[in-house]
């Protein structure tokens, strides 16, 4: 009987809570909803309440402050780099102008010698180097040297040689400014 006595009060109140949630559900069963309040009820389960609303506003705007100034940050190190980069370029094109520029330089310098030395040279040594010659090249030297140079190199080469570059300096005559010596 004892234990009787010990179980008594837990038994008791397991039956008290039993029926508390009994009486509960009774009375939800009980009060029936309407059409009308029905939609007005999913709104006010799906609406936050209003500090919940205000919380979400102020983080909103703080967010999107963050959010702004990282993207801030971000453009300035792009354009840093941009910026550095250009530099950077710019200083190999001058530098790049540079060799282009020493280069036709030195062209320009070894053509004259060039020219130089096969104005010195006798016409026979000087028709057997433009015999074996390109004929662009050949044409192109020939419009360089001293009418009187060039026509005793031809007059030693070939026959059929000196014709094909006769027509290939006429040519190139016409296309630098109508037979004038460049």
């Amino acid at each position: 009987m004892s234990n009787l006595r010990k179980a008594f009060p837990l038994v008791a109140a397991a039956a008290f809570v039993s029926c508390a949630f009994a009486v509960g559900a009774e009375q939800k069963k009980a009060e029936p909803i309407s059409r009308e309040e029905a939609p007005r009820l999913r709104e006010a389960r799906a609406a936050p309440p209003p500090d919940a609303r205000q919380y979400c506003a102020d983080v909103a705007a703080a967010a999107g402050a963050a959010r702004n100034a990282r993207q801030e940050k971000e453009l300035l190190d792009i354009e840093q780099r941009i910026a550095k980069r250009t530099v950077e370029l710019e200083a190999k094109r001058a530098e790049l102008q540079d060799v282009l520029d020493r280069y036709d330089t030195l062209l320009k310098q070894t053509d004259e010698r060039l020219v130089s030395i096969y104005g010195r040279m006798r016409p026979e040594a000087a028709a057997a180097q433009f015999a074996s010659m390109e004929e662009d090249m050949a044409a192109a030297m020939l419009m360089r040297l001293q009418p009187k140079q060039s026509s005793a190199i031809l007059n030693e080469m070939e026959a059929s040689r000196a014709v094909v570059l006769t027509k290939k300096v006429a040519a190139l005559s016409s296309l630098v400014g109508g037979g004038k010596k460049q």
